[in-house]
């Protein structure tokens, strides 16, 4: 369940509307929104500014009194998430702007901002104490308690539980059963594929294996599967990137080690990172299967095998990298990290100054659609007087005056769109890249220093147990085999015992002969003498 807490804002407005609307934590305001007035600081600090003035007659900016009462000019919101929610920015974003409209209806004036800089994301609402309709805002227990039952209200809605979160997921029963256990079709078609990599020659002799086993494949421009059952089919390239079938095709290649052909090529071309990791790959898969590394599974329902294994695996997706990106040296690699790591700083500049111009267009054309709509209404409402006059005091102070300035100013906000999910685009990838790259690096050093396998590798201790648990495996079978196979064990011993009888008590013959018979009668003697 998310934390909502509130702060009444006296004064400093707009040091608040800064610290909301910092870029450095809202991902270069792109997770910033706002509702009856601007998004940045600036304007939106004026369009606060006119409303509460126009209904209370006091200056928004006048200075504290030294006794009495403080007028509260803004209420400032806090909604935090719990860092273990496994929520995106994205969506804890969508559900904030839910949040307040479902809180404070339509005619709110609202800044929104999601902050993602520290380990629990957590949504910044700024309102203005007076709507656009003049009705007024407070901050008391009792309005806190229903602002919270709303926040909760619309995470349900998104599907976020906050009350039993094991019941109550707005799923079926077998989703919530794919998630609880972690398994999906995917993952299923993930494993299959994981286990016929390390037996199969190529590509094709993977999809017949896989077909056999009634797996459906679909061929074309975006190559997809079908798990039997599934009632979808799935593309390649959404179960990951190892998944591709030319990634698929690399990983056969070098499953186990290089070929004699690809050994020498590689070798030819310098291939040095090939050749180390394919080696340490090919080393940690001939030790498990000789039992003497340590088990480090990645599904437990799974035999321990190769292509179960999770350092064989992550060494597979780097290997599969350097190939893909044909990297040869660890030099090369430095060079293309910190190639990336410029790309990355380089577009996250550009996102940043453009975000907030971006938001400066939106807004304005908000601000437009309101004039037109509003200007030529005859009967007009107290909030659309005050919505019409925010739009024409806007737009006056941007310059706009024509239609031929809205023009300008869309065909400007389509630029900035494409250019804003190019650059959001780029700076994932390289994020990945750098990510994948620092991996890399880190076993690489991790091989070089030698003791990179030693370190997977059982210890003596732990292989000696294993020996003499095995050892004792082994020999308690043969003395329960062995025991019950002479018939003459079972009869034996009864002779014995009925000599020892008649020697303490000389029955007589025909007693013997009805003891030998019947034995559990014996201790019915007494009654037999009377």
């Amino acid at each position: 369940m998310p934390i909502v807490k509130s702060i009444a804002i006296h004064d400093n407005v707009k040091a608040t509307l800064k610290y909301i609307l910092n870029p450095e934590k809202t991902e270069g305001l792109f997770l910033c929104n706002s509702l009856n007035c601007f998004t940045n600081a600036e304007d939106a600090y004026l369009n606060m500014k006119y409303i509460y003035e126009n209904y209370t007659h006091h200056k928004f900016n006048e200075p504290l009194p030294a006794v009495g009462k403080r007028r509260v000019k803004a209420i400032h919101y806090i909604q935090s998430f719990k860092p273990d929610s496994n929520l995106t920015p994205e969506l804890v974003h969508r559900m904030g702007c839910a949040f307040i409209r479902k809180a404070f209806g339509d005619n709110v004036q609202a800044v929104i901002a999601t902050h993602v800089d520290k380990a629990h994301y957590h949504n910044h609402v700024l309102i203005c104490t007076y709507g656009i309709d003049g009705h007024k805002f407070n901050d008391n227990y009792t309005t806190r308690r229903a602002i919270r039952e709303h926040s909760d209200r619309v995470c349900l809605a998104f599907g976020v539980p906050y009350i039993e979160p094991k019941h109550k997921r707005g799923m079926s029963y077998g989703e919530w059963l794919h998630h609880k256990r972690g398994t999906s079709w995917k993952e299923k078609i993930r494993r299959e594929i994981d286990t016929l990599v390390m037996t199969s020659k190529n590509f094709d002799e993977l999809a017949a294996t896989l077909e056999q086993r009634g797996y459906a494949i679909r061929y074309g421009e975006r190559p997809a599967i079908k798990a039997p059952g599934q009632q979808r089919f799935v593309c390649f390239k959404t179960l990951g990137d190892d998944y591709t079938i030319a990634n698929i095709n690399t990983r056969i290649l070098w499953r186990d080690d290089l070929g004699n052909a690809s050994r020498e090529d590689a070798y030819n071309k310098g291939q040095v990172l090939t050749i180390c990791f394919a080696g340490i790959i090919a080393q940690l898969a001939k030790r498990i299967v000789e039992g003497k590394k340590r088990e480090v599974k990645r599904d437990e329902e799974l035999p321990y095998l190769p292509h179960n294994d999770r350092d064989v695996f992550q060494l597979g997706a780097q290997l599969a990298l350097i190939n893909k990106l044909n990297i040869h040296s660890i030099g090369e690699l430095e060079a293309k990290m910190k190639e990336a790591q410029t790309a990355h700083d380089s577009a996250v500049r550009e996102f940043n100054a453009i975000t907030e111009e971006h938001h400066r267009l939106n807004d304005l054309l908000v601000q437009y659609e309101n004039f037109r709509a509003l200007d030529d209404k005859p009967d007009k409402t107290l909030s659309e007087k005050m919505k019409l006059q925010l739009a024409k005091q806007s737009l006056s102070r941007h310059g706009i005056k024509s239609p031929e300035d809205v023009r300008k100013l869309e065909l400007q906000k389509q630029d900035y769109d494409n250019r804003i999910a190019e650059l959001k685009e780029k700076m994932q990838t390289n994020t990945n890249l750098l990510g994948a790259y620092r991996e890399i690096i880190d076993t690489y050093n991790g091989i070089s220093k030698g003791d990179y396998i030693t370190n997977l590798m059982k210890s003596e201790e732990e292989l000696e147990t294993e020996r003499r648990d095995s050892a004792q495996e082994r020999s308690v079978p043969k003395h329960d085999t062995s025991a019950p196979k002479p018939i003459v064990l079972d009869t034996a011993p009864k002779p014995k015992q009925q000599e020892s009888v008649q020697e303490k008590s000389e029955p007589k013959p025909d007693e013997s002969s009805q003891k030998s018979t019947v034995p559990h009668k014996s201790r019915g003697r007494g009654r037999g003498r009377g």
